[in-house]
């Protein structure tokens, strides 16, 4: 059985998530040339800008939340196996792709399809996690295992609500992501884990 040192993995997570929160914040910008004459006019352009800045906090807190819960659940074991290291890099493939179907979302959020990419990426996402997480799970964080899955459950819930949501009013879809505020406290709830943060 091939292994690989869980280090270098740890480490290209790191990085790969590092890059993708920050590439999310670089398509909020104003477009060159705007005529802005003074400040009303800057304050009015920005303000234009909220489908982008709610696609950033959302995608912010969808990639910091998978975050956490990876690097809260692994094993502390020294090397991976060949299958593990094949689903890590499929999962990081699709964190790659949350700077671009944020993109599309914040700027034509107004329709339905790009909602449906953006739900799509993350869901897929969420999916692929699922498992990752199932084999790396130390036998004494199995608790904290169940919260982790019943929050990526809630996630994916409200990525489908989303794209329910976007069938008749796509620039509202996007507010579905705000039941992810509730998630963790309520898998808290349900698995009895008081006092976890």
């Amino acid at each position: 059985m091939r292994i690989f040192p869980k280090s270098r993995m740890d480490a290209l997570t790191d990085g790969i998530f590092a890059f993708a929160m920050t590439l999310l914040v670089l398509e909020i910008r104003l477009p060159a040339g705007l005529p802005i004459r003074d400040a009303g006019d800057l304050l009015a352009h920005v303000q234009t800008l909220w489908p982008e800045y709610l696609a950033y906090v959302i995608s912010f807190v969808v990639l910091a939340t998978q975050w956490r819960a990876n690097i809260e659940l692994r094993h502390a074991g020294e090397h991976l196996s060949l299958t593990v290291v094949r689903l890590w890099l499929v999962y990081l493939f699709f964190i790659t792709g949350v700077p671009f179907s944020c993109s599309i979302v914040g700027h034509y959020g107004y329709l339905a399809p790009a909602v449906w990419l953006y739900a799509a990426n993350i869901i897929v996402v969420a999916a692929i996690s699922l498992p990752l997480r199932s084999l790396e799970v130390a036998p004494e964080h199995n608790r904290r295992a169940r919260v982790s899955r019943t929050v990526t459950l809630i996630f994916i819930a409200s990525a489908l609500a989303s794209v329910a949501i976007s069938l008749v009013e796509p620039s509202g879809a996007m507010f579905a992501y705000l039941l992810n505020g509730f998630a963790r406290p309520l898998a808290n709830w349900r698995h009895g884990l008081e006092g976890a943060a």
